[in-house]
């Protein structure tokens, strides 16, 4: 049975202190029938020197640039207008996902013939404290 792709859409402005560590983690997963698709939103610092490498290594990579900035929101449109997988996933290019992240949103969204599944997110505190939101799937 084929694996179906997953496209995951990472809209990046001014994030390049931490979008190398992000793509690596979407790159390392064990699930790995995806693409990444990184959209510019014409981000003021070095986000195509800092792909270069990333984008020769893995040719998973497909990357966009915006000419005048849009925002967020028509950035992930952008990269969502590109997607190419069964599933679409958005990732921001601060956050960074464990290992099996989309294979599990993968079977959640499969077993529960979901239309969106939201993974469990930790948002690292400022006193250094780990705060949960669970996970959760939705069916229209």
């Amino acid at each position: 049975m084929q694996q179906k792709l997953i496209s995951i859409v990472v809209p990046v402005f001014n994030t390049e202190k931490y979008v190398e560590r992000c793509l690596k983690s979407l790159l390392s997963q064990t699930y790995a029938n995806l693409e990444v698709i990184v959209v510019n939103d014409c981000s003021p610092g070095n986000i195509e020197e800092l792909l270069q490498p990333l984008m020769h290594a893995d040719d998973r990579i497909r990357y966009i640039r915006h000419e005048v900035n849009k925002g967020l929101f028509q950035a992930r449109l952008t990269g969502a207008d590109l997607a190419q997988g069964a599933y679409i996933a958005f990732a921001d290019s601060d956050d960074y996902v464990g290992t099996n992240f989309y294979s599990g949103l993968l079977n959640r969204a499969e077993k529960d013939l979901s239309d969106i599944v939201i993974g469990q997110t930790v948002i690292h505190k400022q006193n250094g404290e780990p705060g949960y939101r669970p996970g959760r799937s939705c069916k229209s």
